[in-house]
């Protein structure tokens, strides 16, 4: 049987499992209004907070426990998290063993807030930020939705990833594939390298259009069960891929590489988004 290109979801015999062990961090996460973002992968999760990775979350169903994989920067200076669970130190990245019935203390309001300090303190990157704002900003949208971000193809360590996949309703109902590329105004890649990167990327949907339609297909129907995505939406995705630059402040210096990017790729798609006061809109 030949092996799908890309997983994103939970096999069935382990779904209703993290269904009903993480309806805490489901509420933890809707309650932030999304600034906390749990994305699926290939039988784990990530938990994201400003682009960050809080954890990679993987259940072990042979010994009813999840082994949590956090990097030791956001947790290391965490003396109260440390001393309460076990945890195996091993060069970038602290690993922890947790009986399901404690994910709820792990994962609790004080040790994810800590965890958000040390993402402000030591690791903030712009791009990897917006990418969360623009999640964050657009959840609850039914002509769009943003289903996945960092995305690659099983197997390819060296592959570089997709920032943003998204969905697109059509006139006709159904909805497409949308790669988003996003990038604040001053980055140099404007001038033209992003063009190729977004053709690559939109090739690679598109070469393995049928695998990323039944994985995203699985994916969705998960989000809805586990209440991260509307459940009344019904979402058909039919052929099409499409690729959209998201640019991002420093209006002036984007103006310009956009003008190059556009001199050099005349039909590539870019979405400028400015941060203007406008103070008739004052609330």
């Amino acid at each position: 049987m030949r092996r799908a290109v890309i997983k994103r979801y939970f096999s069935k015999d382990i779904f209703p499992t993290i269904k009903t062990d993480f309806r805490f961090l489901v509420r933890k996460i809707r309650s932030s209004g999304f600034e906390y973002d749990l994305q699926i992968r290939d039988d784990y999760f990530n938990l994201y907070y400003r682009g960050n990775n809080l954890g990679k979350v993987s259940y072990k169903k042979n010994k009813e426990r999840y082994a949590v994989e956090i990097h030791r920067k956001f947790v290391e200076t965490n003396e109260r998290m440390l001393n309460e669970f076990d945890d195996h130190r091993s060069g970038k990245y602290f690993s922890f063993s947790i009986p399901r019935g404690e994910m709820h203390r792990f994962f609790r309001s004080e040790f994810l807030r800590a965890m958000e300090q040390r993402v402000k303190e030591v690791n903030f990157q712009e791009e990897r930020a917006l990418e969360q704002m623009l999640t964050t900003d657009n959840a609850n949208r039914s002509d769009l939705i943003i289903i996945d971000r960092q995305v690659r193809n099983r197997g390819r360590a060296d592959q570089t990833q997709i920032d943003m996949l998204a969905l697109i309703r059509s006139e006709l109902d159904d909805y497409q594939f949308c790669v988003l590329e996003v990038k604040l105004g001053n980055n140099p890649e404007l001038r033209g390298k992003v063009f190729r990167q977004l053709e690559g990327y939109v090739d690679r949907v598109s070469k393995h259009f049928n695998d990323y339609k039944e994985c995203y297909q699985e994916n969705l129907k998960q989000k809805q069960e586990l209440g991260l995505i509307d459940r009344t939406l019904k979402v058909n995705i039919v052929r099409g891929v499409s690729g959209l630059v998201v640019v991002v402040g420093y209006s002036g210096i984007a103006q310009s590489n956009i003008r190059q990017l556009k001199e050099k790729a005349p039909n590539v798609k870019v979405l400028q988004l400015v941060n203007i006061i406008d103070l008739t809109k004052a609330v």
